[in-house]
């Protein structure tokens, strides 16, 4: 990149209300880049060609063009709260003859600390949760047979301890029948019969799956070694998102360069800008915790963010909403 392309970059960021994972997350408006990301979470996609899978991915809103919607608001049922989802992917299932339907929701969160005040691991269930109480509109009446299944993955970067360091950690629903092991005695036949049974079973309640994929803020070279995911994201990071010897599928990638390289320069800008800001951070966490130490409601603890941090009104509430989920 030239130095003028960087100076106009900069001025862009200065001007920008953008954050850090704002702008990361714009890369996943680009259907090249989700696919390698979709074929090593999505067990349907995992045998599929790359660009057999970038056809199933459909916006959840209709919108082919986009194949990502950025800051989807989950208004929820009842007295549920309000949930904000960074990146929702519609991801159609392979032989499906439906031109666009959503079968699974695809969550990608992008966050930057893994010790927040609340366990990642326990939000992303959560998360998995209110997207398959989402697809039901009438709770009286619902149609249960027809939940989809949901995927919720959050890549995590700061603050991972080193035993998890480049490694990724999956959760799904699983079963297990108190038969099992007096099956192992059954005639060929009845084992038959019962292990078609557990496999319908199995089949369906196999509706959350949750991975957290764990990098590292130094963003070490793995090169040619190590999970083919963690390998794509850190070609990412390191721009080389084209090098075969870092990225596992740098020839379907290459034409996403200019974009991840240029991406990956304006957050690099913003962590410069951002190590100022890391204060700020800390002090709200404190802020928040004391409010809610001392029962205090949501717009005290609001007006104390802005005051004693200097922070917008807006800022302030999705340092609430942030930190408090």
């Amino acid at each position: 990149m030239s130095d003028r392309q960087e100076d106009k970059i900069h001025g862009e960021l200065t001007e920008s209300e953008l954050t850090y994972d704002q702008k990361f997350k714009q890369l996943f408006q680009n259907k090249k880049f989700l696919v390698p990301i979709l074929k090593n979470i999505v067990k349907e996609y995992k045998d599929l060609p790359l660009e057999e899978i970038e056809s199933l991915i459909v916006s959840v809103r209709g919108d082919e063009e986009v194949a990502a919607v950025i800051g989807a608001e989950d208004v929820g049922k009842g007295q549920e709260v309000k949930t904000f989802y960074d990146v929702l992917v519609g991801c159609r299932l392979p032989g499906s003859k439906k031109v666009i339907v959503v079968d699974l929701y695809f969550d990608l969160e992008m966050q930057r600390e893994n010790n927040t005040i609340y366990p990642v691991s326990k939000r992303g269930i959560y998360y998995c949760s209110r997207m398959i109480s989402r697809q039901l509109t009438n709770l009286e009446d619902a149609d249960y047979g027809a939940l989809k299944p949901v995927y919720s993955v959050w890549i995590l970067i700061n603050h991972i301890p080193k035993a998890l360091r480049y490694s990724r950690y999956e959760v799904m629903l699983a079963g297990t029948s108190s038969l099992k092991e007096e099956s192992e005695h059954y005639s060929y036949l009845k084992k038959e019969r019962f292990d078609r049974e557990v496999k319908k079973l199995d089949s369906q309640i196999d509706l959350i799956h949750m991975c957290l994929i764990f990098l590292s803020e130094d963003f070490s070279d793995l090169g040619e070694a190590g999970d083919t995911l963690i390998r794509y994201m850190q070609s990412v990071f390191v721009k080389q998102v084209s090098n075969p010897e870092y990225n596992p599928y740098a020839e379907y990638s290459k034409s996403l360069k200019k974009e991840a390289d240029e991406t990956m320069t304006i957050v690099g800008m913003f962590e410069a800008r951002g190590e100022a800001r890391g204060v700020v951070l800390g002090e709200a966490r404190g802020i928040i915790k004391t409010g809610r130490r001392h029962s205090l409601s949501d717009d005290e603890i609001l007006d104390d963010l802005v005051s004693q941090t200097g922070c917008s009104m807006q800022e302030a509430e999705k340092l609430l909403r942030d930190f408090t989920e």
